[in-house]
């Protein structure tokens, strides 16, 4: 009787230690993103590159400045042509710099590389806009220093 009650105890302890080990990880919850960011990415899915620029710039300076806008769309241009069709976008973080402005960092998924994007954002009343946008296949080049140490492996 002993033997078989201590059968069952190490069955369960070992039911339980399987049933841990399958257990869903929690996944931590991404940042949330301005819309005018996140509508971008949708845009850029189902219209291109073309489209999600001119969705990041509504409203903002940026479609009065001559320079952003075509070296982005050059840049996205050639990326579509090496790296293949865009497939989504993550969020990496969003670092409040005050109660109007947001540093957003995102990654844009392609078929064959990510493209790093940093979007300063910029609150105005109740929406937000985009003043600056800076895209690279290099993270480096994109995100902080401080910011390269945290990325998941």
């Amino acid at each position: 009787m002993k033997k078989i009650l201590a059968s069952l105890i190490v069955a369960s302890g070992l039911a339980a230690l399987l049933m841990a080990q399958r257990a869903p990880v929690a996944s931590p919850t991404e940042p949330e993103l301005p819309d005018v960011v996140v509508n971008g990415f949708k845009v850029y899915k189902t219209g291109g590159y073309t489209l999600a620029t001119a969705a990041w710039a509504r409203d903002s300076a940026l479609l009065l400045d001559p320079l952003p806008l075509p070296a982005l769309k050059t840049f996205f241009s050639l990326v579509g042509n090496n790296a293949g069709q865009f497939i989504g976008a993550d969020a990496i973080q969003v670092v409040k710099l005050s109660n109007t402005t947001e540093e957003v960092y995102a990654v844009a998924k392609f078929e064959r590389q990510a493209v790093y994007m940093g979007f300063t954002c910029y609150k105005t009343g109740d929406k937000w806009i985009i003043t600056v946008i800076n895209a690279d296949k290099d993270p480096a080049k994109i995100l902080p220093t401080a910011m390269m140490g945290q990325l998941p492996s």
